[in-house]
């Protein structure tokens, strides 16, 4: 019979305390609200995929959620519990503890994933007759994870950095120093050598999010000379217009053949090219390159009749 209210359990409770200065150089008490809610929404995020992959519970996903209890005076701190709603039978087999079953705590799974974006993973490998995976880093620490754990450390990358970059977002302000995460008193600690786990600017900065690329396209005639030619390479030709000199890659084929077969070029002959600039924007800088589509008419210096190419005849 299924109950029609599940109990809720607190599994899992921690601290994220936020260390600083304020401008008057007192401790910190005050953090930017934009931050503050980039921190709860990565908490959140985090959670939910880690949940989905069932790292919380032997029998897959709990359906948890995260709560966030009022800060204490005098400081900058965050308390969080992480509950689940679930049947009696899985509340007593819990006993409200989520580490106590080996399970992964809101604080190991910070660490695991904050690590997991500071270093890359030598080698792995599952401890067998265990529901563990260990894992050595590769600056040769190890840790042994959960393989649920493990399975969700190797998927959604992108994505986890931008729950952390939003954990830490208050590290991006200069009067934030440092985030510590704190077990609950009930809550075991990810290592026993490192009780708090203390996120600096080198952890948010290891989260940053990744180059922002825009590539776009422009098609367009214009008249040139052929200032470089490369029979063995049409990667390495050059064209002159009025304006600019610059490399071209020869992309028309018919015109190629035609130059195969000997056809002459001399330096003052122009040329209607029907040329694709590509646009590659990084961070702000832009590259182009120049591929000459079609070469639409060939002309002599001085000649009044136009020839059209085999390109544009074909």
């Amino acid at each position: 019979m299924v109950e029609e209210n599940p109990p809720v359990v607190v599994v899992d409770t921690l601290t994220l305390r936020f260390v600083g200065r304020g401008e008057n150089g007192a401790d910190l008490h005050q953090l930017r609200a934009e931050h503050v809610a980039e921190v709860l929404q990565g908490l959140a995020g985090l959670a939910a995929d880690f949940d989905a992959a069932g790292a919380f519970d032997v029998d897959g996903p709990a359906n948890s959620e995260i709560l966030v209890r009022a800060p204490r005076e005098g400081s900058f701190i965050i308390d969080v519990q992480h509950v689940v709603t679930e049947t009696a039978a899985v509340v007593e087999a819990v006993g409200g503890v989520t580490g106590a079953l080996g399970l992964p705590t809101l604080a190991g799974v910070i660490f695991y994933a904050t690590k997991s974006a500071r270093a890359d993973v030598k080698d792995a490998t599952r401890i067998e007759g265990t529901d563990l995976v260990k894992i050595t880093w590769q600056d040769d620490t190890i840790d042994e994870v959960p393989v649920k754990v493990w399975d969700e450390l190797k998927v959604r990358k992108r994505r986890r950095k931008k729950h952390l970059r939003a954990l830490m977002a208050p590290i991006g302000d200069s009067n934030v120093a440092a985030l510590e995460v704190i077990p609950g008193p009930n809550s075991p600690a990810p290592t026993p050598e490192q009780p708090v786990l203390e996120l600096r600017r080198a952890d948010y900065d290891a989260v940053r999010p990744e180059t922002e690329v825009e590539e776009t396209d422009d098609v367009f005639d214009v008249e040139a000379r052929m200032s470089a030619i490369d029979f063995d390479d049409p990667a390495k030709w050059r064209v002159s217009t009025v304006d600019v000199k610059r490399g071209a890659v020869m992309e028309d084929e018919a015109f190629l053949v035609q130059v195969a077969d000997g056809l002459a070029i001399r330096k003052d002959d122009i040329f209607d090219l029907r040329i694709r600039e590509d646009r590659k924007t990084t961070d702000g800088r832009t590259r182009s390159t120049w591929t000459v589509l079609k070469v639409l008419k060939h002309r002599r210096t001085g000649d009044n009749d136009t020839t059209a190419s085999a390109a544009s005849t074909a």
